[in-house]
């Protein structure tokens, strides 16, 4: 297991740290500042296309909805039957599953985050 710390210069003009742990159980886990969830997300998304795209499920949605056009879906039926269980994230929308991802921690304090970290050493990425 192992905590990457994905973009340490955000954290003087953003309002939170979040820890996210991704994979089916939990190995990767991504320190992020962002200003919501969402931003979080997409900023550890990001990082994983780039690092660790074998948790992305890309793949598995393209060939759900291939599947489900050559069956005979509409393209808005295919969509949806390809994307269900799943998290759209990312700037470039890539696909996880969505019981592969968890939130660790929100907003930890100094005290929690070293403890995680002797823990889980981290790994600084830009």
């Amino acid at each position: 297991m192992k905590t990457v710390i994905v973009n340490p210069t955000d954290r003087d003009w953003t309002k939170h740290r979040f820890i996210l742990a991704f994979g089916a159980y939990g190995w990767t886990r991504c320190m992020v500042w962002a200003n919501d969830l969402d931003d979080a997300l997409d900023e550890a998304v990001d990082w994983i296309a780039d690092h660790e795209p074998g948790l992305l499920a890309d793949e598995a949605v393209q060939e759900e909805y291939k599947l489900a056009i050559s069956e005979g879906c509409d393209e808005d039926e295919a969509q949806e039957r390809a994307d269900i269980d799943t998290t759209c994230a990312g700037n470039e929308g890539h696909y996880l599953l969505s019981w592969e991802w968890t939130i660790v921690a929100e907003d930890p304090s100094r005290a929690d985050v070293v403890a995680m970290l002797k823990e889980y050493p981290p790994t600084v990425t830009t």
